[in-house]
């Protein structure tokens, strides 16, 4: 579990910038409340996004993607609803929307990682 806690911070780097790369504006990383937490909100044109990083070792029997299950995605919609509550109030919310960033990595080393627009949605 070490070495996942270690990959976590640089996989979400990784995401970082392959976000920044689509055009992505960071709004804020690592959003959390009671509700859960958004590894990265940003901007990409009209859309504010939630994304949720995940880094796995290539030798992991379940692909990044698999691993966020129903009850993950609940506890993100929640922790968007909530970060819409605090920063939007009462005013019609933006476009929304929910990306995944799978990393995969190899003896600690990012080797690949992808952008999966859409995920899931309210």
């Amino acid at each position: 579990m070490g070495d996942l806690h270690k990959l976590g911070p640089r996989g979400e780097d990784y995401a970082l910038e392959l976000l920044r790369r689509r055009g992505h504006k960071l709004l804020e990383r690592n959003f959390r409340c009671p509700q859960g937490e958004i590894d990265l909100v940003t901007w990409q044109k009209d859309t504010l996004v939630f994304t949720e990083v995940r880094a796995r070792e290539a030798h992991e029997t379940r692909s990044p993607v698999e691993s966020i299950t129903p009850a993950k995605q609940r506890r993100i919609l929640r922790a968007a609803t909530a970060y819409l509550l605090k920063r939007v109030g009462n005013k019609q919310p933006p476009p929304c929307r929910y990306d995944v960033v799978w990393v995969t990595a190899s003896a600690g080393k990012i080797t690949e990682g992808g952008v999966l627009e859409g995920m899931f949605s309210t």
